[in-house]
């Protein structure tokens, strides 16, 4: 999954389930026009995602979503470049920035008082410094993500 994609403005929720994933994917905000869509794509070697039918036709290298449901337009995606589960959880959903594991005394002022206690896993994003840990909403995105492949995994670890 070496491959890079931008995802325009209109797909920003997807934008982050494949950073979830462990895909590269930069987005292009609402502000930015399509010609300039276009030649970051070219420059870059990006493969664009769409929901735009017209810009989809300018660029070889793209794919149009028809759906405007996000889940949709993962599976369209994941069955076009299917993830690779050890790139999972190693991107921030939110800057896409590679994530590190951090100690507990890197993150005691940037958690929730009791986070410490009940988790001993931390990651930091090394591009905006959110921390992320293994809770409830982790075992959640999991659930979905597994759903979303089609498989019925085991989250405990």
């Amino acid at each position: 999954m070496a491959r890079g994609f931008m995802a325009d403005g209109m797909l920003g929720r997807l934008c982050r389930w494949m950073r979830l994933l462990g895909y590269d994917v930069t987005y292009a905000g609402s502000e930015k026009e399509d010609a300039e869509i276009l030649r970051e794509c070219e420059s870059r070697g990006l493969f664009l995602l769409t929901r735009d039918r017209e810009l989809s036709r300018r660029y070889r290298e793209s794919m149009y979503l028809e759906s405007d449901d996000w889940r949709r337009q993962l599976a369209q995606v994941m069955a076009a470049f299917p993830p690779e589960r050890s790139a999972m959880f190693t991107r921030c959903p939110l800057c896409n920035s590679s994530l590190v594991a951090v100690g507990n005394g890197e993150v005691s002022s940037l958690v929730p008082d009791g986070v410490l206690e009940r988790h001993d896993r931390f990651y930091r994003c090394t591009g905006c410094g959110k921390v992320y840990w293994e809770g409830s909403h982790f075992r959640n995105i999991k659930g979905e993500i597994d759903r979303l492949r089609g498989t019925d995994e085991d989250h405990r670890q």
